[in-house]
């Protein structure tokens, strides 16, 4: 019983404080959910969810972890307080100045992901996957890369068997623009793609998040053959191991299409995805800039770039590959312990 004591005690106290953000959508807690996972097998995790729904929830229940749920930061504070943390690791909302004053005493290192809110030049580091090409200003604390995109088994399980990049016969064009889709590039999408005059398969993947009605785009799927819907909370995933080309938004998406290696074309959903610098062709993508902008002609000489061309394809898998994607949650847990047992020294990976 002693020798288990003294086991515990050695352990560091990590705990993740995760939030739902409605503009990078569900993945950071996903991200979190992976992390908290790996690091609960040497160390003492505890997870502290902002009240948002089952659907928050069952992404770290999946994963047979118990998350706290908590209000507001007041709350937040005494519960943090009372643990006293070695590491906080803050993912998901951007964070505000007095939030992170409010934790800032009671732990000894606070790692940020992706925060592009005030509060994060207080944290001890913040971890960008969802960096600008041009950065102005960089605050000292930020390092930033693909590296910092956690990976699903899943997904690699599914880079693994997939055995071949020839094309389909006829080719299979997935359709998936995750977090929102607040312009319905879904629907636009897909109406350019109706209008090529060669055969394709395409399918939609409409996840949980979609927030507009599909009746529409059932029209335009009875309208030509070999194309559907697929509505599934995890709808792009179960659809990559069949894809020929992903066309989908500039967020998360794209990391989740290169762990894969899949010829893919990006548009951003919004300003701030326009201006994210991983999908982009020196990593292997087809970028088209802002989706609400999108010309019918610039999508479909995309699409038939990819199709007519097999060093095209075969390029961006390769590019996609040299990233190394699979290999990051060794990076990441790697990183945090170093600030878990303050051994950390701020260089760039």
């Amino acid at each position: 019983m002693q020798n288990e004591l003294s086991v515990t005690s050695l352990k560091k106290k990590i705990a993740f404080i995760v939030e739902h953000s409605a503009i990078k959508g569900y993945y950071p807690l996903e991200r979190a959910a992976i992390l908290a996972r790996l690091l609960k097998e040497e160390e003492s995790v505890y997870i502290f969810l902002k009240q948002d729904g089952q659907e928050a929830i069952e992404i770290f229940t999946d994963k047979q972890l118990s998350p706290i749920l908590f209000d507001n930061y007041n709350e937040l504070k005494t519960q943090i307080r009372n643990l006293e943390p070695d590491l906080i690791v803050q993912d998901g909302k951007d964070t505000l100045v007095e939030q992170i004053e409010q934790l800032r005493p009671f732990c000894k290192a606070i790692v940020h992901f992706d925060d592009f809110g005030e509060g994060s030049i207080l944290a001890d580091c913040n971890i960008v996957a969802l960096f600008e090409e041009v950065r102005e200003n960089t605050a000292q604390n930020i390092i930033s890369g693909s590296f910092a995109f956690a990976v699903k088994e899943s997904l690699k399980t599914i880079a693994n068997e997939r055995v071949s990049n020839e094309l389909s016969n006829p080719p299979h064009i997935v359709v998936a623009y995750e977090d929102g889709d607040e312009n319905n590039l879904t629907y636009r999408t897909l109406r350019h793609l109706t209008q090529l005059q060669i055969p394709l398969s395409v399918t939609v993947a409409i996840d949980r998040e979609y927030k507009h009605s599909i009746e529409d785009l059932q029209m335009m799927v009875l309208s030509r053959r070999n194309t559907k819907i697929l509505k599934d909370e995890h709808a792009l995933e179960k659809l990559l191991p069949e894809a020929d080309i992903v066309i989908c938004n500039a967020n998360y998406t794209p990391y989740k299409v290169a762990t894969v290696g899949i010829p893919c074309i990006t548009a951003a959903q919004n300003e701030r995805e326009l201006n994210n610098a991983f999908p982009r062709e020196h990593n292997g993508f087809i970028h088209l800039g802002l989706g609400r902008k999108m010309k019918q002609s610039n999508i479909q000489n995309a699409v038939m770039e990819m199709l007519l061309h097999e060093a095209r394809r075969e390029r961006a898998v390769r590019k996609q590959f040299e990233l190394e994607i699979q290999d990051n949650n060794d990076v990441i847990k790697s990183l945090l312990l170093d600030f878990a047992y303050e051994r950390h020294n701020m260089v760039s990976l």
